[in-house]
């Protein structure tokens, strides 16, 4: 399997522990990549201690980082996500919405879907898990479960990604993160582009409200994101200010 290169969120312990992943299983013969970069604020973190040509460690804000490079990627590259980050791509989504001359508005968690394990977090984002336990952050998500020793016939991101009775939101993005190599979970760059390229064509829709998912088979952070281009907002907002006989502001 050849992936060019490697995005790693974080190069704390969790992430320093995909990057020897990664390397083990090129030395094994099971990947070929040329890079691997690793975005973390400290220079210092403990992926940094990797004495290999190919691993690059950016110092960076992650969400700045993302904002500034992800759109540098090569189609063929992966990301792999910090498992306890904040919706990295939700901001990611958001920042590539508004330079298509649109507006973004977070309405909190969807609704309650009735899975062993749901939260809201701290940043209004809804966690959802088939696990009510804590799993290995390099679970490879097998066919059986490591933990209930039983078959693992679920699968949370095709979940999401299926339309409900009742929904409340007209559409869904669902970034896949799915188990690679030696317990590595990764984003193909190329679905993330093509998730901001539906977000943009949706515009001509107007004004729409979509389920924002990342998720792997078991865990996942949803949240309701409303997009709206700015022309038709200003349009609205001035055919409400007219009805009431005041006199429209300027866009």
């Amino acid at each position: 399997m050849r992936i060019p290169g490697f995005i790693v969120i974080g190069g704390g312990d969790v992430g320093a522990a995909h990057v020897r992943q990664l390397l083990r299983a090129t030395a094994a013969g099971r990947l070929e990549t040329d890079r691997i970069v690793v975005v973390d604020r400290d220079p210092g973190c403990a992926a940094a201690r990797q004495d290999d040509a190919r691993v690059r460690i950016e110092t960076a804000d992650w969400s700045q980082w993302l904002d500034a490079h992800l759109a540098e990627a090569r189609t063929g590259d992966h990301l792999v996500p910090y498992h306890w980050a904040p919706h990295l791509l939700l901001g990611w989504l958001e920042g590539q919405a508004a330079g298509a001359g649109a507006r973004t508005e977070r309405k909190g968690g969807p609704p309650p879907r009735g899975l062993p394990y749901e939260a809201a977090t701290q940043a209004g984002d809804r966690a959802l898990s088939y696990a009510a336990w804590v799993c290995p952050p390099l679970c490879i998500e097998p066919a059986l479960c490591p933990h209930t020793r039983g078959a693992k016939d679920w699968s949370l991101a095709a979940d999401l990604e299926k339309a409900r009775a009742g929904d409340a939101f007209d559409d869904r993005i669902v970034f896949r993160c799915l188990h690679l190599v030696y317990g590595v979970g990764t984003i193909p760059v190329a679905d993330i582009f093509a998730a901001r390229d539906r977000l943009r064509a949706g515009l001509q829709r107007g004004p729409l409200v979509y389920l924002v998912a990342t998720s792997s088979h078991c865990h996942a952070l949803a949240t309701l994101l409303e997009v709206w281009p700015v022309a038709v907002r200003g349009r609205d907002e001035r055919l409400s200010t007219a009805r009431r006989g005041a006199t429209p502001a300027a866009p």
